[in-house]
């Protein structure tokens, strides 16, 4: 049997669809409508990030033949020693001659660049596909010989939605955490005020760092490119002192953000005395910043 053979469920039919599949789909267009990383950011994921990982997606039909969503999945051969230091050394060194060992080929749900969504085409259905997926994702792992089904960073919104696979074969594992800050201020001293002592003496004394040091101006432009080769050695330090890694961003993804998703992308770059010294990128909808 083919990994890309439809999977029959109980209530339709699930057929796996490849990145170049999406651009003839209308039901892709409307994928994720109402959420800061809409369709065009899981493409922009596929199209830049594809050298570490395996992009399907799985479009689910009712027993009309109605497309009620098309949720994006991905392989990933996961290091099982990550983040475990002392190991990476002697790891390396077998993996010269066997690439493989201690890796396992996982198949995750949702997204390879953030938090996790199920891509209902309307917002009742999330339900319908939670339980499409719960009698799919097990056939299409195995003929994918994928030994692991991980749905990736999910928000606690979703704990209805994906209760029966809770219930049944998967375990809930808390992921690294999302936070929240309320904008609800006057003004940057109004925000001081609520923050306790200590937070606020260690703010002076940086403040009071910053203010003997050369000025520091930020820039905000939608479109990363023109300075993206300035500032990509900046994500790579970060990157590289981090203990815990999955996804490596590309300068691709990061010019693709902005070309393709103009008006939500926002890239913050701050410099002193005309070098950059530091970047983040945020997205703007409804209302808040991501």
């Amino acid at each position: 049997m083919s990994v890309t053979d439809p999977i029959p469920f109980s209530n339709g039919i699930a057929r796996i669809l490849s990145r170049g599949d999406l651009d003839q789909s209308e039901a892709w267009r409307h994928a994720f409508e109402g959420k800061a990383k809409d369709h065009r950011f899981y493409e922009i994921v596929a199209d830049t990030l594809g050298a570490n990982f395996e992009h399907h997606y799985l479009s689910l039909e009712d027993r009309a033949g109605k497309v009620r969503g098309i949720q994006p999945v991905f392989f990933v051969q996961q290091n099982l020693v990550e983040g475990i230091p002392a190991l990476r050394r002697a790891v390396e060194k077998v993996r010269q001659r066997f690439p493989r060992f201690l890796t396992m080929r996982v198949l995750m749900i949702g997204n390879a660049a953030g938090e996790g969504h199920l891509s209902a085409c309307a917002s009742g259905d999330e339900a319908w596909m939670a339980r499409a997926l719960h009698e799919v994702l097990g056939p299409f792992a195995r003929r994918s010989r994928a030994s692991l089904i991980v749905f990736k960073d999910f928000p606690a919104t979703y704990r209805g939605a994906l209760a029966s696979l809770a219930r049944d074969d998967f375990t809930r594992v808390p992921s690294m955490p999302m936070t929240e800050l309320p904008l609800a201020y006057r003004d940057f001293d109004h925000y001081l005020t609520t923050l306790g002592a200590a937070t606020r003496k260690d703010l002076r004394r940086k403040f009071r760092r910053i203010a003997a040091a050369e000025p520091i101006s930020v820039e905000v432009v939608a479109d990363l490119t023109p300075f993206v080769e300035e500032v990509y050695p900046l994500y790579l330090q970060v990157h590289e002192r981090s203990p815990m890694k999955f996804e490596r961003l590309t300068k691709e993804y990061l010019s693709s953000l902005g070309r393709r998703m103009p008006e939500r992308v926002r890239f913050f770059i701050w410099r002193q005395n005309g070098k950059a010294i530091a970047f983040s990128v945020a997205l703007l909808h409804d209302g808040t910043i991501y």
